[in-house]
């Protein structure tokens, strides 16, 4: 990602100043109160906004003040505005080819809570990885003074959650939370002494002892109650058994006798439907081919009786279909040839002219005759080369007006046949058919075939009317199927069995007799059914305490299993977090703490190497004796090379894959000249991958910044004439190598 320019409109001592940015290493330099320190904080004020809008209200003025910026992300450009004042934010993203990807605008305050901020913010994380200005400021914004990472709103978590790609999450609530639900269930401690008071799962367990006792002393009575309990069921199942037979003879009685009927009338209609049938295949046959034929002669889109000198006119369509593919294909192929003779770029001649300017320009120096015969040298290299260019030109217009002329000529055939097509339309519509080409081909293909249909459905049709009343036939075959249809549905409805497996006629009194010793029986055990059901009822009263009992017995064994349950899912889960979280802090704090040291060891020239980071991250170092240090106890310099260093590796932690700017102002005031020379090397090497904006007093870097061919910015006149001839040294350089 690449900031590629920052517009300042009424904002702090800027009135109204652009800044143009390039990739790797940019110095901005300018003396104290120049404004350094308000440019960088406008960087977070566009894409977040301010919380304090007095400290870069417009000096001396009142009014609106604006910022913007424009953001390079792989092939895509993203330009951000926003009014400081008002929070209205125009977000614009664009592809290589500015075309618009996505549009925002709406208000985005800091301390808002709307959709559209929240909207705006899904943006911000797309686009820049970093949506929160807390982290923005603690990883890529090096503000002066202020490199040590302090945990205000929160932010230590928050970055713990980011290095270990977990969410935020308070670990030791949550363990507290787990601890308090497993003692709200059991008194007994698996990690400790056990708590004096019993909790649910103990009393649970107590009241279920004594139930077990008192259950056990009515054990007789329950087996007598089980034993009469058995022959209830045996009679109840035997007695439904019986009373299902009964129920279904008689059924199946008034089914037969229902079976013999249906017979005897299905017969008597499939007689008259076989006469009728005979009678009426015939002309049903008949009207099945007519229409047939009235579908496929519809299928050919032409009407049943064809206009007069239909045919011409059809020829005639095809003809001008064809002469209209053949002009488009002549215009097509010319308007091709026209493009291709396009006048020729003046990229060589322009280039040439200024390699020769330049070349004339440098060695004007001297002066004398050499830089007379170079300017003389460099105009005859312009004349010719735009000479050059004026002949192409005039050879391709010549080229292309004749081919101009010819396009005219065929676009003039191209409107005699469009004419001659819209007279044809009109006597096509005349008679009432449609003009559209497709269907002019369509019509001509099945001209032929039309004629034939016809005299087909003329044959049908006669044959027809020779036949005597066939919708009287009709009629009469379509009540007798649906007489037939109901008959069907009747007997399939009411078929329980198969037709082979029906009563015969002599068997029928046989049936009946069964049928009534059966109802008898059911009878006799609905008496003894009621005598069992009354002892039943009297020894439930006798052991109603013990239904009771096992009533309560059983709730309390389902409540005493789920209580088990969640005592050993918390009392694993509050294991197995506690040993993760141990396993987690120990781990990403390492981690975090050797890549910090590393960089440390560069900026110190290997003197602090190691460094301890705590939970909060507060960091510290081996002092004497290897005995470890707070940070605060050593140096002001040594300070902020651990603190700088902390920075750079947060930077490349949160960085998630893409390569972000970095906004540095000042932050190396403290150090030496040596780790200063340290610090900038790693800063150029890591402009390889991120682009640095380094804001600095220090007009000695302008120096290194023409040595290394940095970007420089200025921002005070009296550095512009510094800042210019480390412009014109670096412009010298390409151009000498352009030459």
């Amino acid at each position: 990602m690449i900031l590629r320019s920052l517009e300042l409109k009424h904002f702090g001592k800027f009135g109204d100043r652009n800044f143009e940015f390039r990739r790797g290493f940019n110095l901005v330099v300018g003396p104290n109160e120049s404004g350094k320190s308000t440019m960088m904080e406008a960087i977070p004020a566009v894409i977040f906004g301010l919380r304090n809008k007095d400290r870069f209200r417009p000096w001396g003025r009142e009014g609106s003040s604006e910022a913007a910026l424009s953001l390079e992300i792989g092939a895509v450009t993203v330009r951000i505005e926003r009014d400081i004042l008002s929070d209205r934010v125009q977000l614009l993203e664009r592809d290589d080819l500015h075309q618009v990807l996505y549009q925002f605008e709406g208000k985005a305050s800091p301390q808002g809570r709307s959709s559209e901020r929240a909207e705006y913010g899904d943006q911000l994380s797309r686009l820049l990885a970093v949506a929160d200005e807390d982290l923005f400021r603690a990883s890529l914004f090096f503000a002066q003074g202020d490199l040590e990472i302090t945990d205000r709103n929160g932010l230590a978590g928050r970055l713990k959650a980011l290095l270990t790609g977990f969410g935020e999450v308070d670990y030791d609530r949550v363990l507290n939370a787990l601890s308090s639900d497993y003692f709200n269930i059991t008194r007994h401690n698996p990690w400790g002494k056990d708590k004096t008071r019993p909790r649910q799962l103990d009393e649970i367990q107590e009241r279920i002892q004594i139930l077990e006792q008192r259950w056990f002393a009515a054990e007789q009575g329950l087996k007598e109650l089980a034993s009469l309990g058995r022959q209830l069921a045996e009679l109840s199942e035997a007695l439904e058994q019986n009373r299902r037979d009964a129920a279904s003879g008689e059924e199946y009685l008034l089914w037969v006798r229902k079976q013999w009927q249906l017979e005897e009338k299905e017969g008597s209609l499939r007689k008259d439907f076989g006469r009728v049938d005979r009678e009426s295949g015939k002309v049903e046959e008949l009207e099945r081919r007519r229409g047939e034929l009235e579908k496929e002669l519809s299928r050919t889109g032409l009407p049943r009786d064809l206009p007069e000198g239909l045919s011409p006119l059809l020829a005639e369509g095809e003809s001008l279909r064809l002469e209209v593919v053949a002009l488009q294909s002549e215009a097509a192929g010319l308007r091709e040839d026209v493009k291709r003779q396009a006048n020729p770029s003046r990229k060589q001649p322009i280039l040439v002219s200024l390699g020769a300017l330049l070349a004339a320009t440098a060695g004007f120096w001297p002066g004398g005759l050499y830089a007379l015969f170079l300017w003389g040298i460099a105009g005859l290299l312009v004349f010719g080369s735009w000479g050059l260019h004026l002949r192409r030109c005039l050879i391709k217009g010549g080229l292309r007006r004749g081919l101009q002329e010819r396009l005219q000529a065929v676009e003039r055939r191209q409107d005699e046949v469009r004419e001659r097509r819209a007279g044809l339309n009109e006597r096509l519509e005349a008679r009432g058919l449609a003009s559209s080409p497709v269907e002019l081909v369509r019509m001509q293909k099945n001209l032929e075939r039309h004629g034939q249909l016809l005299a087909q459905l003329k044959e049908v049709e006669s044959a027809l009317r020779v036949l005597d009343k066939p919708e009287q036939l009709n009629e009469e075959k379509a009540q007798l199927t649906r007489e037939l249809a109901v008959v069907g549905e009747r007997m399939e409805q009411d078929r329980p069995l198969r037709r082979e497996s029906m009563l015969r006629p002599e068997d029928l009194p046989g049936a009946e007799e069964q049928i009534r010793q059966l109802r008898e029986t059911i009878c006799q055990q609905e008496q003894q059914l009621l005598d069992l059901s009354r002892r039943e009822a009297a020894l439930q009263g006798e052991l109603c305490n013990l239904q009771q009992i096992e009533e309560e017995g059983e709730g309390l064994k389902e409540r005493e299993t789920a209580l088990r349950r969640r005592r050993d899912a918390l009392a694993a889960g509050y294991q197995l977090l506690s040993e993760a979280v141990e396993d987690f802090r120990r781990t990403y704090l390492e981690r975090f703490a050797a890549e910090i040291g590393r960089y440390l060891g560069l900026l110190t020239a290997g003197r602090y190497q190691e460094v301890r980071l705590a939970d909060d991250f507060s960091l510290s170092l081996p002092g004497i004796n290897r005995e470890w240090r707070a940070v605060h106890c050593f140096s002001r310099g040594t300070n902020d090379a651990v603190y700088f260093a902390a920075r750079l590796a947060l930077t490349r932690q949160l960085a998630g894959g893409q390569a972000l700017p970095l906004l540095l102002d000042d932050p190396l005031v403290n150090l030496d000249q040596q780790r200063l020379n340290e610090a900038l090397l790693i800063l150029e090497r890591l402009a390889g991958e991120h682009q640095i904006i380094f804001f600095s007093h220090d007009q000695r870097l302008l120096k290194r910044a023409t040595r290394d061919r940095w970007n420089v910015v200025t921002l005070a006149e009296q550095d512009n004439a510094a800042a210019s001839a480390v412009r014109e040294e670096q412009s010298d350089d390409r151009q000498m190598s352009f030459l």
